[in-house]
């Protein structure tokens, strides 16, 4: 059964699915769903017991920012690298004229960060619960669109015109602005009610319908995908999945972009979002396993260097083969910095030869040579190109002497 206007205004899917799957004894599909969820509320707990790292958490955060910002725009065509978008951040920082797409980085920047502080504001004052309204959506749109001259659309405002949208091609089930409004005001007495079945309760489940049926209501002349999928990061940041470094699930649809696009418009063909929410949580798994990467990699990089520094600071008590010297502390900060990169260019970083600066060529060769044997680094060879790195497995074997 095809989706139409009465059934989107019921905002039922998901207890549908729950129905269905209980007729039919279909518990296995419960069971990957827990099972997926359970995974990510691991490793989200995980990420967020972890401390900050001055110099590195900021960073991070940064990155991510600047990351969500380019794949939400990379779905609807503007293709920016997170270079550019800095630059496109730095131009609107210093009010000099914006393109389009500088604008439009800086637009969605702006939402995003906006988002941040409402939850961070409504975290301080903690009264109840998270109270969704048409304007919080109203000012996402107006932070994405503000500025920019885009045919039927006035930032914040609902639309007069109706768009067509999507792959494949098709018009809002809302045709008129009057039917945008009833759906909108649905849409927000939804979101602030509690489910009370395992999906339908669940804010995971939460986060990527909302994204849905904005998508489906359609309710701007332009700019809906980013405010859709902004909105997704506002509902998992209030309840708090994502809240050691703010990041959505623009990512995942953006690297799956045909893919993510065909299975959102599959919904309304069958009434069914089992599987565009079945595959969004698995994309959501891989989303905050990379985050845990990048945040283990740091608290790697520390553990390594505190050893090297237990390793110096014990030099009277070590024995000979384990005894090291400033250089090599040098040496690891530099490499944890850089990651794995050809030996012979990390040869030549300023860095490196500065260390190096009026010793011998035999000096620099014994450095190595003990770091090796220490098994502080490691070497690969890739296409005849012999790479250095540092060695974090071996921090799963050391041993402190005490």
């Amino acid at each position: 059964m095809a989706l139409n206007l009465e059934k989107l205004m019921k905002y039922d899917l998901i207890e549908d699915v729950e129905t269905k799957m209980r007729k039919q004894d279909n518990f296995g599909s419960f069971f990957d769903f827990f099972d997926i969820s359970q995974q990510i509320i691991t490793n989200d707990k995980f990420i967020r017991e972890c401390p900050a790292f001055p110099g590195s958490t900021d960073k991070i955060l940064r990155s991510e920012l600047i990351s969500s910002v380019g794949a939400t725009l990379a779905i609807e065509g503007t293709r920016l690298t997170e270079q550019e978008i800095e630059e496109s951040l730095q131009k609107a920082d210093l009010n000099k004229q914006l393109e389009r797409k500088d604008q439009e980085a800086n637009n969605s920047t702006n939402a995003y960060e906006n988002i941040r502080k409402l939850v961070r504001e409504y975290r301080k004052n903690q009264e109840g619960e998270f109270i969704y309204s048409e304007e919080h959506i109203k000012n996402i749109h107006r932070d994405i669109t503000d500025n920019i001259d885009y045919i039927g659309n006035v930032p914040g405002q609902y639309r007069d015109i109706n768009p067509t949208f999507g792959e494949p091609p098709k018009k809002s089930l809302c045709r008129k602005k009057y039917t945008v409004e009833t759906a909108m005001s649905k849409l927000i007495n939804w979101l602030n009610k509690e489910g009370s079945g395992p999906l339908s309760n669940n804010p995971l489940v939460k986060a990527i319908m909302a994204h849905y049926y904005l998508t489906e209501i359609h309710p701007f002349g332009d700019g809906n995908g980013r405010t859709s999928r902004a909105l997704e990061a506002l509902v998992l940041y209030v309840n708090g999945t994502n809240t050691y470094c703010f990041w959505s699930l623009a990512n995942f649809w953006s690297l799956n972009r045909n893919e993510y696009l065909v299975r959102l418009g599959n919904i309304r063909a069958t009434c069914d979002p089992w599987d565009f929410l079945i595959w969004g949580l698995n994309g959501y798994l891989k989303e905050i396993e990379r985050i845990k990467g990048r945040v283990l990699k740091k608290a790697k990089q520390l553990m390594l260097m505190d050893y090297v520094q237990w390793l110096l600071k014990s030099k009277k008590h070590q024995k000979p083969e384990k005894k090291i010297n400033q250089r090599i502390i040098g040496i690891l900060a530099l490499l944890t910095r850089t990651g794995e990169v050809p030996f012979d260019k990390f040869l030549s970083f300023s860095e490196l030869t500065t260390l190096y600066h009026k010793r011998a060529d035999f000096t620099r060769y014994r450095d190595f040579e003990k770091m090796s044997k220490l098994g502080l680094i490691s070497f690969s060879t890739k296409d005849n190109t012999k790479y250095i790195e540092p060695n974090y497995k071996l921090l799963e074997y050391l041993a402190y002497e005490i």
